[in-house]
């Protein structure tokens, strides 16, 4: 299906267009919020500056996407392949991204307020200067990634993997670490849960 089919079909009405192989598409700034992409294959497309809010994207493949700016608040991404795709700037408050594969992925100065990634995996993501306030990030495989100056205040971090992870001058301040792997991490500056400055 070409990408005019879809925007017509949407401005009548439709809403899915789930499994569909959209490798590639351009969909700059156009606005599609509660559309159904689930399953379906946007690997390396240009969604920058799109509305995508409250959007179903479970299982889809965004690999090496350009999302930066994007819209994504209250989308459903249960299981979603982001890997090395770019998120910088782009609104994911509220987003459920659970046992999503997020690795290498981009979230530079993302808003991911309550955002909810339970289990997922973001080895390697960058994530400096994210607002992850209030996030779900229990038992989420986060491995050598960089929350450096990321604000993470009240985050849940419970059994998350933060092996090697950089957290320079992140604030930590009321976050739940209970059960976190912290080897390796570098925590110089941050503001730990009970308020202290790690030295």
């Amino acid at each position: 299906m070409k990408k005019e089919d879809i925007l017509r079909r949407y401005l009548c009405g439709e809403r899915d267009f789930s499994k569909l192989d959209l490798s590639g598409v351009i969909f700059c700034r156009e606005n599609l919020p509660h559309i159904n992409f689930s399953q379906s294959i946007l690997r390396q497309a240009n969604l920058q500056k799109i509305n995508l809010s409250q959007a179903l994207l479970i299982e889809a493949d965004l690999t090496e996407a350009c999302l930066e700016e994007a819209i994504l608040r209250g989308a459903f991404m249960q299981l979603a392949n982001l890997s090395q795709a770019v998120l910088s700037k782009a609104d994911l408050r509220e987003v459920n991204l659970c046992e999503a594969l997020l690795y290498q992925a981009s979230f530079k100065k993302a808003q991911l307020y309550r955002a909810n990634f339970t289990q997922a995996i973001l080895q390697r993501a960058f994530m400096r200067e994210a607002n992850l306030s209030q996030a779900n990030l229990s038992q989420a495989n986060l491995g050598q990634v960089n929350l450096s100056h990321a604000q993470l205040t009240e985050a849940d971090l419970s059994e998350a993997n933060l092996e090697g992870a950089f957290l320079v001058e992140a604030n930590l301040q009321g976050a739940n670490l209970e059960g976190a792997n912290l080897n390796r991490a570098v925590l110089t500056g941050a503001i730990m849960p009970d308020g202290s400055v790690y030295i």
